[in-house]
């Protein structure tokens, strides 16, 4: 990060975080953050299972029968079915876990 980039960073940070801090108040805005965090939340542990077991996505592809377009999109934070969740746990001889708890907002 450059110098001008930096000290831009650093000067506005605290503006950003009022900003945030702002919008957070709406509850329209709450629940759109909440929704992106359970998707990115999705995507990173498919990630992380597939490389665990050392699979690309190609291969849990062939694995499972789940195109690796639909694969690629799951874990760049797209929506999916439970199904075919359930077809890519399965391929990495994983259990499919789904947990709906009360919302904590940090």
């Amino acid at each position: 990060m450059s110098k001008d980039m930096h000290e831009f960073a650093m000067e506005h940070s605290n503006s950003l975080d009022d900003f945030f801090a702002e919008m957070m108040k709406d509850s329209s805005y709450r629940e759109a953050v909440q929704s992106e965090k359970n998707k990115l939340a999705s995507a990173a542990a498919l990630v992380e299972a597939r490389e665990e077991a050392g699979l690309s996505q190609q291969s849990l592809a062939e694995k499972s029968g789940v195109p690796k377009t639909t694969i690629s999109r799951i874990e760049n934070g797209n929506n999916t079915s439970i199904d075919t969740l359930t077809k890519l746990a399965n391929a990495l001889g994983r259990p499919l876990t789904l947990t709906i708890r009360p919302a904590t907002m940090a």
